[in-house]
């Protein structure tokens, strides 16, 4: 089996034991100029080796929908190797509403940055998004997360459904206490460039990038 190929299935599993998934859930890596990715209308819980897909990255009309999507984010961010569109239950009702998960705990603000933002449910959109950042709310279509490894991708899904479940759990019981912005972006580099990226380089090579 394609190294790729067993990293979908692996994270897939625990994306699904994690309880972060949903309906139309799609996950994907990049190896080369080849992207593999999940068909969206199979469930990560019943995803098997037929169920992934591979297409080339210098084809433009071979996908559509979703895996035009991933594709496109690919190529408009090279440093990334992995993305993950799930839609975890805390994330779905924020973008529903079309709000913006704050730092509201350390992890999301050295992991996601200073804030997760709802963009509109169009590719674009989408695209414009991720530029600055490595994950998005969608407007009515869960989450995207991206990574420089599976694993990156795969533990900003997690953080993101935690800060969304004290983001929301705060707002009923008691004003969130913010991090400041600057301090949310400082750690956020600190922690790209000095904590995670050897992990990431180790992970990256692992993954077969």
């Amino acid at each position: 089996m394609d190294k790729a190929i067993e990293i979908i299935l692996e994270y897939a599993k625990e994306l699904v034991k994690q309880k972060v998934t949903g309906v139309g859930d799609c996950i994907s890596i990049r190896q080369g100029d080849y992207v593999y990715i999940s068909k969206k209308d199979v469930s990560l819980e019943n995803l098997n080796e037929t169920d992934i897909m591979k297409t080339s990255l210098n084809n433009a009309d071979d996908v559509k929908g979703e895996y035009a999507l991933h594709k496109m984010i690919y190529l408009s961010k090279e440093d990334i190797s992995a993305i993950c569109h799930c839609h975890p239950a805390w994330v779905n009702p924020i973008a529903e509403c079309k709000l913006k998960i704050p730092s509201v705990a350390d992890d999301m603000t050295q992991i996601v940055g200073r804030d997760c933002k709802t963009c509109e449910n169009e590719p674009k959109a989408i695209e414009k998004s991720l530029q600055k950042r490595n994950s998005t709310l969608i407007y009515g279509d869960g989450c995207i997360t991206t990574g420089r490894s599976m694993n990156e991708a795969y533990t900003c899904v997690l953080v993101l459904d935690k800060a969304a479940h004290c983001y929301v759990g705060s707002s009923v019981l008691k004003p969130n206490v913010l991090i400041n912005p600057f301090e949310a972006i400082l750690m956020n580099v600190v922690y790209k460039m000095k904590y995670s990226k050897k992990n990431q380089e180790n992970l990256h090579n692992e993954e077969g990038n």
